[in-house]
């Protein structure tokens, strides 16, 4: 039975179970939704919140991630959940699926009437780095780390105040204006992120205690994932943002976390083709989400949506 729940009942309910997108918790609700028109659904095997909002006079559902009591999940258990999704009161859903790709999973949704949108815009890949195994660097690597320590660089877990939230946001957002990048973060999100201890952040510090890298992970049980990151220009030429992930899976390994999720591959002809070769240089098993699926009766909405994301929005195709 697939029914709809207020926000409290949602996050209590899901709570425990074995996946929980970082986009599903109470911490990212805060930050990120507090004024949208929230909904939360939820079967035995799968829940998820999404937001209504109003676009060219249509109404839409928008689900970023979703909360799976075991990845093990039949297509049926996939198919019963969509379809009740598509029979809501929106004109066009939006599903942006980050748990580990599954053909059950894709060919449950699809026999819901949900397809792939005319355009992606967020790649489905990423890389897994085992934490209990070894670790396995290439030489990139290897010499940029050993840079890091002739340095005499040090990675330090951040006590999550106001300050620090502050000072990572001016310096996150400095670095995306000099890449021509448009994601920042505000104050207020980054704060309502750490007041929840399933967000962390920490910084690379410089032998005199100036922050040259900082970045900030998800971790649940066993997994931890890496969200965000900033590097400075005199962090750059230390290697400070090497340190930064090595010094998250020491930390994130010695408190039990087995799975290191890199947080999405770009490999492409633009910029971020440098974030996915600096990602590919640690070793792991590369996987692919999920990724995005879109259900509409309307003929033109979904190339709409395209135009939009890629022209008015000026997101970068994938």
């Amino acid at each position: 039975m697939i029914q709809e729940v207020d926000l409290h009942t949602f996050l209590s309910k899901t709570s425990d179970w074995q996946w929980v997108s970082h986009t599903q918790t109470q911490g990212w609700i805060e930050a990120f939704l507090q004024e949208r028109d929230v909904r939360c659904f939820m079967s035995e095997n799968i829940a998820c919140m999404g937001w209504v909002s109003r676009k060219w006079g249509r109404r839409m559902l928008t689900v970023n991630g979703e909360c799976l009591r075991s990845q093990q999940i039949s297509n049926k258990q996939v198919f019963a959940f969509f379809e009740h999704l598509s029979k809501i009161d929106a004109d066009f859903v939006s599903v942006n699926s980050d748990s580990a790709y599954s053909a059950d999973y894709e060919v449950g949704i699809r026999q819901a009437g949900f397809l792939r949108p005319v355009g992606m815009f967020s790649t489905t890949l990423s890389k897994v780095v085992p934490l209990d195994q070894p670790y396995v660097f290439d030489k990139s690597w290897q010499r940029n780390l050993k840079q890091a320590d002739e340095s005499q660089l040090s990675f330090v877990p951040a006590v999550c105040s106001e300050q620090a939230a502050d000072e990572y946001v001016r310096l996150h957002n400095e670095m995306e204006q000099r890449k021509g990048f448009n994601d920042g973060l505000t104050v207020g999100q980054l704060r309502a992120i750490l007041a929840q201890q399933c967000f962390r952040l920490a910084w690379v510090d410089d032998k005199d205690g100036s922050h040259l890298a900082g970045g900030i992970v998800y971790q649940r049980g066993d997994y931890g994932r890496f969200l965000y990151s900033f590097t400075t220009p005199a962090g750059r030429e230390k290697s400070a943002s090497y340190l930064l992930y090595k010094g998250w899976m020491d930390n994130l390994c010695r408190e039990g976390v087995t799975r290191f999720d890199l947080g999405r591959l770009s490999p492409s002809k633009h910029l971020k083709n440098n974030l996915y070769l600096f990602k590919n240089g640690i070793g792991g098993e590369v996987v692919s989400y999920n990724g995005e699926w879109i259900y509409t009766l309307s003929r033109w909405l979904p190339f709409a949506m395209y135009i939009a994301n890629k022209y008015y929005w000026k997101r970068v195709q994938v």
